[in-house]
């Protein structure tokens, strides 16, 4: 650079100076950027499992597989895996080899062991009662798979909806991609989009992670537990419960004399069977009720049902005011129900 014939460059401080503004504002500003790429590739990769597995279950209902409903998520795989292109599989005992990290964190920010991602309820699915089934993809993606064995079943001929769904592309932004059709509708799973690369985390509050979920799909604590005792998940239900008329379904209570129709009992076995868990055993109560001293949670009264019946009309239940165990009519109402699973 010349100035009136005479030569001029930067002083070594002048340039010092520049690289420090640029450096600063490539501080500030690189990480954002790479976030936004990084949140748009996730959605891509979304929207790019949803398809394979969608595809995959076009083809089985072309082929006649969705016309009926599979006792287990085992089965329902065994169909899937003939159109998935599929590297691994595992099953609910070893769910957590075919997940790239051992814990997630979930949408409320708590931490989760992938080892206990076992059954439906597991992943927020109360619905999906079967042992879940872990999937590693061709192209390395990491699924938990739920299957809703009432979610009901898809003929050949049958219509079938397209569905797309609006996912983060960065900066703030959405962006409809083709997602997925009603032909998946039974189906639902948990997504590790990058391999574990991290954050390993699912959504918390509107800020989309690497973990995404497919019908709504989400890591839960399982059934939900109000507390636990050793390795019991136990829920109290309270009296929330309904009674059953067990002249009319016999699921919950097939011995039952025509006098206890209108069955409290059999009301609370459904209900904790409704989120996944089963009605406290006797055992389990007993458990639970001298874990008192040392948990402060336990119930410190009220009488409780136990899944023991006694004879044809009536029911074993535990007061924990006392401890005391004693037969009550399967009719009564106002016992109360504790719903336990194992962690």
């Amino acid at each position: 650079m010349r100035v009136r014939g005479k030569k001029v460059a930067f002083t070594l401080a002048e340039v010092l100076i520049t690289l420090g503004i640029i450096g600063f504002v490539s501080a500030i500003t690189l990480p954002a950027v790479i976030a936004n790429i990084t949140e748009r590739v996730n959605s891509e990769r979304q929207a790019n499992i949803a398809q394979k597995v969608t595809q995959a279950m076009e083809q089985m209902r072309a082929h006649g597989l969705l016309n009926t409903q599979y006792a287990s998520t085992d089965a329902f795989v065994d169909e899937l895996q003939k159109y998935l292109k599929i590297a691994k599989r595992c099953d609910s005992e070893h769910i957590a080899d075919c997940w790239p990290t051992a814990k997630v964190t979930t949408g409320d920010g708590q931490e989760f062991e992938v080892s206990k991602a076992k059954k439906g309820a597991n992943l927020n699915r109360s619905n999906n009662k079967t042992n879940n089934v872990g999937l590693v993809l061709a192209d390395g993606a990491s699924l938990i798979m739920t299957y809703n064995e009432n979610g009901g079943t898809l003929d050949v001929g049958d219509p079938v909806s397209a569905m797309k769904k609006s996912l983060p592309v960065g900066g703030g932004k959405m962006k409809e991609f083709p997602y997925s059709t009603s032909v998946a509708g039974s189906i639902d799973f948990v997504m590790d989009v990058n391999g574990g690369k991290g954050p390993n985390s699912e959504t918390i509050g509107d800020k989309y992670y690497d973990i995404r979920s497919f019908n709504g799909a989400q890591f839960a604590k399982g059934m939900v537990c109000d507390f636990e005792v050793g390795n019991l998940c136990v829920k109290n239900l309270g009296t929330t419960y309904s009674r059953i008329d067990t002249s009319k379904d016999k699921t919950y209570d097939s011995d039952c004399y025509s006098q206890c129709s209108l069955n409290y009992w059999a009301g609370a076995k459904k209900a904790c069977a409704d989120i996944g868990m089963t009605l406290a055993s006797l055992s389990d109560l007993t458990t639970i009720y001298d874990a008192k001293g040392t948990n402060s949670k336990v119930p410190r009264k009220g009488d409780f049902w136990s899944s023991n019946g006694a004879d044809h009309s009536t029911a074993m239940v535990k007061r924990f005011n006392t401890g005391e165990e004693f037969k009550e009519l399967r009719d009564a109402q106002d016992n109360m129900a504790l719903c336990v699973g194992n962690e």
